[in-house]
């Protein structure tokens, strides 16, 4: 036996050398290689939907938080920091947390209506939208907020969709 600073390798054991080896299945077409568009499972799909969405609302209402701290100002450059670092952590989070529920909300509603109507279109992603937005505020003590809620998301997660099913996305 060699050892590995003589050879420059490792050599396998000599019980492993004639062991018979089935060969590597290949897959027949790309279909089989990747999940592609709304193929996903539902797991899939909500891990990766509500992750996008957290990490999108984040940046955004990080961003909008920012931009609140540069306007407010402080009288010290370590008050400025402090202003623009207290409004990024305000508006980031709770951004990010509404929006990830709504989408969760969302790809549930969407894969209930689509198992209960048989068809997956664009209709889905309308009412699962204003569904998930609907539910988002159904605690809220008026019918305004609840409405302005289904609205806005039932626009956004069908243009969502359009978007996804013609391939612009």
């Amino acid at each position: 036996m060699s050892d590995y600073l003589s050879t420059g390798g490792v050599r396998s054991p000599e019980i492993l050398v004639n062991t018979p080896r089935r060969p590597a299945a290949s897959p027949a077409s790309k279909d089989e290689l990747f999940l592609e568009g709304y193929g996903r499972a539902f797991g899939e799909k909500m891990t990766y939907s509500v992750g996008m969405t957290y990490g999108a609302g984040l940046l955004s209402g990080g961003f909008y938080g920012g931009l609140l701290g540069i306007k407010q100002g402080g009288a010290t450059p370590k008050l400025f920091v402090n202003s623009v670092l207290n409004s990024c952590s305000r508006y980031g989070p709770a951004l990010g947390n509404q929006s990830a529920i709504i989408t969760m909300y969302y790809v549930c509603f969407n894969n209930i209506i689509s198992f209960v109507r048989g068809a997956d279109d664009v209709g889905n992603a309308a009412g699962a939208g204003a569904l998930s937005g609907a539910l988002y505020k159904s605690a809220s003590r008026s019918w305004q907020p609840i409405a302005k809620y289904s609205a806005a998301s039932c626009l956004f997660f069908t243009g969502l969709d359009f978007a996804m099913r013609g391939g612009h996305i």
